[in-house]
């Protein structure tokens, strides 16, 4: 984008007028997916009263990651990442139709548009995630990862608690025509974007599997993103679990219905724009692993209170009130995964980078989500507690790797002063 590297940092990045397309477009794509995230474990759950239903029907969106997240890393590479955009929401609006024609009670339908969205949708966060970072001047990537968690953070804001609204109002059907508008209005506005620095050349270069395989020895050999990696995984298993019981938790030890989920969902994001905001003007000041983990200590501990007071007292209310608290942790932890991400992977990669790490991530919760089912069916939906478990695990991870990858980068110059001529 012309002039964009001028651009003063005391100018917000939103105030570009590309940048702001994107980020708008994907907010409003955030919004929809939110919505149906709320809304489809519960048509399930309701429609057959079985975690292992709802866990299968929540794996649906969670295979494709694995079976074509790779190809879309590589393809987001090669194409103009704006043109990737744009047709995968056309076609995830066209697919979304669906849930207007199929009954809530046949949820192995459900199951299989799910899994056929997902496939369709693992275009758009690579093409996305790496588009972004393109637009904006590379002195202020922390600013352009805070930004894409902001986005993230305000579909949360508003998707849970509109998707959970529509449906209790008037069922899918409600809720599956605001996503397929989402979609289609997220197509229009990056329609009118321009083309990011590194896509130039995008149509270039060998073939697909050697373009992939570049990308995993580039992820393998950058010591950050590899240390990077195993938090990542680890999180996925708390993911998975949060996933697939997120409903039967909240309907068995909440007695609360998909409405107040989403409005739970909702207050979440309340402390996630604040958190998103502090990383706007701070990130790029601190230590992105050492913040990463810090903040997912935090979470891990209010997630043990979020999922363990209902056995007290199963009202609602403090639930609304950790949930709004945890939002700022969330949302550090976040945005220091992008900016650890985008500032260590090689611009022309970003998309296979972005891809391969949310692949790995994805199998994992595929692993989680099929546990998850297996034992809520035997012991009840309070497993879902491994959730807090999995963050508590990452933040002692990510404090012993920000400390030994300082110890890497203090040893670094007395190698070279030894090494120096005379």
């Amino acid at each position: 984008m012309p002039g964009a590297a001028a651009s003063p940092r005391s100018r917000s990045l939103l105030r570009e007028r590309d940048i702001a397309r994107v980020w708008t477009a994907g907010l409003v794509v955030w919004v929809g997916n939110y919505a149906l995230f709320v809304v489809l474990p519960f048509v399930v759950y309701q429609g057959t009263s079985s975690p292992l239903a709802t866990a299968i029907t929540v794996l649906g969106g969670a295979v494709p990651p694995v079976l074509v997240g790779q190809l879309a890393g590589v393809l987001a590479d090669r194409w103009d990442r704006r043109s990737v955009l744009i047709g995968a929401n056309a076609v995830l609006a066209a697919l979304t139709v669906g849930y207007l024609l199929i009954d809530a009670s046949a949820w192995g339908w459900l199951a299989v548009l799910t899994f056929a969205r997902s496939c369709a949708g693992q275009l758009v966060g690579p093409a996305e995630s790496a588009l972004l970072p393109d637009l904006a001047p590379a002195q202020r990537l922390e600013e352009a990862a805070a930004l894409n968690t902001l986005n993230n953070t305000l579909g949360r804001l508003v998707g849970p608690a509109l998707g959970g609204t529509l449906f209790a109002a008037g069922g899918l059907p409600a809720a599956a025509t605001l996503v397929v508008l989402c979609h289609l209005g997220a197509a229009v506005t990056l329609s009118t974007v321009a083309q990011g620095r590194s896509q130039r050349e995008a149509h270039s270069g060998p073939g697909l599997l050697r373009q992939w395989r570049e990308g995993a020895v580039l992820t393998w050999r950058e010591p950050v993103l590899r240390a990077l990696l195993p938090l990542m995984l680890v999180m996925a298993v708390g993911e998975g679990f949060v996933s697939a019981l997120l409903a039967p938790f909240a309907s068995d030890l909440l007695e609360a219905g998909a409405d107040a989920v989403g409005w739970i969902l909702s207050a979440q994001a309340v402390g996630g724009i604040v958190g998103a905001w502090w990383c706007t003007r701070s990130l790029g000041r601190r230590d992105p692993m050492r913040l990463l983990a810090l903040a997912a200590l935090i979470a891990g501990v209010l997630l043990v209170l979020t999922f363990g007071y209902p056995l007290l007292d199963p009202v609602l209310w403090p639930a609304v009130v950790l949930t709004a608290v945890a939002g700022a942790p969330f949302a550090v932890v976040a945005a220091a995964q992008g900016l650890l991400l985008q500032r260590h992977a090689a611009p022309a990669a970003r998309g296979r980078v972005f891809a391969l790490c949310w692949g790995l991530s994805s199998l994992v919760q595929i692993v989680a989500i099929g546990a998850a089912g297996v034992l809520a069916q035997r012991v009840g939906s309070l497993v879902i507690m491994v959730d807090a478990v999995a963050y508590v695990v990452v933040g002692a991870m990510g404090l012993a790797a920000s400390s030994r990858l300082r110890r890497a980068v203090a040893g670094r110059p007395a190698v070279e002063v030894d090494d120096a001529p005379g």
